[in-house]
């Protein structure tokens, strides 16, 4: 075990004892509530258990996917209905009734999410509103459905047959509370969620790495109203009666307290907010009017006082906690070689030629950024791409790495002709890169930020992560460890559990190149990676970058220290208001007078060699 994590491994074993007994213990306390309790703090507590799994579905999407929607309370009144048809009306099994209010949930979160996945910020919440909206229309006009304003009754809650009383329902709704957290946390502690966390963290950091931010809002969007659904569903055969207005806009504010109270992105925040948000209309029974003045209340109150909510809150004192637990294993402290460690999936191509631009372009609006810009960039070498500022060489990076398209011109990679294409195709064919300003994902640990470049790698589905099975745990664990050999490489290894943003600048860079690195490049693509960098780093970055060209990994890099673009690199091509002015080696740029004026002014040098 590496000597750091020590001191943090034993906080996070007794923290982990503390948290499996304060687990047990409710779960012990929920397993006995029905031999105390009379039958309106039964019925009280189911309830509460039904809105800890609408609170869960809701969680994913706005605190993990980050999408913010007003239309869950239609997904609870869509399940809660089609549920209660199914089962009324036709007769069906409770498990059908149920499993189909949840399907048409999340359906008509599909509808949802697919403009959802282009829009966002107030645009989706308009949609959302309407949604709702339309939805309680629904409710109250097609009688022949819903019942209309007179509600629907439900058939009495049978299960194969037998007839639930209060008590066995209380038990049902319990398990079913059980697996919706133990799913929740199963898919958060995954790559999955890390998927979600970083999507909702940086869409262009996340789509670096190869990630499809639009798929992911409605698989995150579809999961959470199918969850939503769920609860509907059981909230349904539980009541025995479906009134239009129980699924209001009223309630909308009441899901979204729930989840800004407890902790918005935790996994706790969920039961936590659910538990206090439904009691508190217990407290104002004489005044029943005052419910709602509370809730808008709090929700403006709360963000202020406790922005991460009651669970972030906690969760701030306890952080060791949440330690990645398979780098506090042993672990084999081999040396490491980037060679050893490149995507072996090469090119069919003989071309020593790995990148080819022709007559690249870019225009926006009337200002033209390049303009006819050639290169070629040859197999395993270190091409630096120079020029004053606002030369054009970040906007050239862009359109070849898929961040921009270009207005003409071909880029074209291991003979293939990738003009146009996205970042996140670019990523899957061998091509990483950093940013010209940090792009980390700040809600991950910096190990996580490192293993989030290894996703591409992963083969373990979605039901090995619900089940934690062999496969899912093996893959992890391989994927850390290489994690943790990339940031031994860039000297943050004594880091890695600790938030990104606690590093200073030079080593949030590092970190940026750790990422880029452990996605086994063909191609590394660098916008300058030593901004931010002392002397001693910017040393220490020249031999790394050594290493890489050493392992056969291609970098093209825009960099404005000279003495280290003069040292390192095999070519090197110059910009000036976005054209090409020189290229060639170190030597022939370094005495091009064309150059030297470009940069400082007539007769000047911009490096001599000692």
């Amino acid at each position: 075990m590496p000597k750091f994590s020590i001191k943090a491994a034993s906080l996070q074993k007794k923290y982990k004892v503390y948290f499996i007994i304060l687990w047990v213990a409710l779960l012990l306390i929920s397993l006995a509530i029905p031999l105390v309790a009379g039958s309106y703090y039964l019925r009280l507590v189911s309830l509460i258990f039904i809105y800890i799994i609408l609170a869960i579905g809701y969680n994913i999407s706005a605190g993990f996917s980050g999408i913010t929607s007003f239309a869950f309370a239609a997904h609870f009144g869509v399940g809660a209905y089609v549920s209660a048809v199914a089962i009324t009306a036709y007769n069906l099994p409770f498990f059908v009734g149920l499993i189909l209010g949840a399907i048409a949930a999340a359906v008509v979160g599909l509808l949802v999410s697919l403009p959802a996945s282009k829009v966002k910020h107030h645009y989706l919440a308009l949609i959302s509103i309407g949604l709702l909206e339309m939805a309680h229309r629904v409710f109250n006009e097609w009688t022949w459905f819903t019942g209309g304003s007179q509600g629907l009754f439900v058939s009495n809650w049978t299960i194969f047959g037998f007839s639930l009383d209060t008590l066995q329902k209380y038990y049902f709704i319990l398990l079913l509370v059980v697996i919706c957290i133990v799913v929740q946390r199963n898919i958060v502690k995954s790559r999955w969620g890390r998927d979600l966390i970083a999507m909702t963290d940086n869409e262009i950091a996340a789509a670096g790495v190869g990630i499809n931010f639009s798929k992911y809002r409605i698989i995150g969007y579809f999961f959470s109203s199918l969850l939503a659904g769920l609860a509907g569903g059981v909230y349904a055969s539980y009541s025995g009666y479906l009134s239009p207005d129980t699924f209001s806009f009223q309630f909308t504010v009441f899901i979204l307290l729930m989840v800004v109270l407890g902790g918005q992105g935790t996994l706790s925040g969920p039961i936590i907010g659910a538990i206090i948000a439904t009691l508190i209309p217990e407290l104002f029974n004489a005044a029943p009017d005052l419910k709602q003045i509370v809730y808008g209340a709090l929700l403006v109150v709360i963000p202020q006082v406790l922005p991460a909510g009651i669970a972030g809150t906690i969760k701030k004192h306890f952080r060791e906690i949440d330690d990645n637990q398979y780098i506090m294993e042993k672990r084999d402290k081999k040396a490491f070689e980037i060679k050893q460690n490149v995507n072996s999936v090469g090119t069919n191509s003989d071309s020593d030629d790995i990148l080819v631009i022709k007559d690249l372009t870019k225009k926006f609006g009337g200002h033209t950024a390049v303009e006819n810009l050639s290169m070629t960039i040859k197999r395993g070498t270190v091409h630096s791409l120079i020029g004053p500022n606002g030369a054009g060489k970040t906007t050239t990076l862009n359109m070849i790495t898929g961040v921009d398209k270009p207005s003409a011109g071909l880029v074209i990679f291991k003979d293939k002709d990738i003009t146009g294409k996205s970042i996140v195709d670019l990523v899957r064919q061998g091509v990483s890169r950093t940013f010209q300003h940090v792009r980390l994902f700040n809600n991950l640990s910096v190990v996580e930020n490192v293993a989030m470049g290894g996703r591409l790698f992963y083969s373990y589905s979605l039901t090995d992560t619900m089940f934690r099975t062999r496969k899912m745990r093996n893959e992890e664990r391989k994927s850390f460890y290489e994690a943790m050999d990339y940031l031994d490489l860039i000297d943050l290894g004594h880091q890695a559990n600790n938030e990104p943003e606690s590093l200073s600048a030079g080593q949030q860079k590092l970190l940026e190149l750790a990422r880029a690195l452990s996605m086994k490049p063909e191609l590394l693509v660098l916008d300058e990676p030593c901004a931010g960098l002392s002397d001693t780093e910017t040393m220490e970055f020249s031999k790394l970058l050594n290493k890489v060209r050493e392992a056969g990994v291609t970098v093209l890099m825009i960099e404005h220290h000279m003495d280290l673009v003069m040292e390192i690199s095999d070519y090197i091509t110059v910009l000036d208001y976005g054209k090409k002015i020189a290229e060639g080696d170190p030597a022939s740029v370094n005495s091009n007078p064309v150059v030297r004026n470009a940069y400082l002014g007539e007769g000047a040098e911009i490096y001599v060699t000692s």
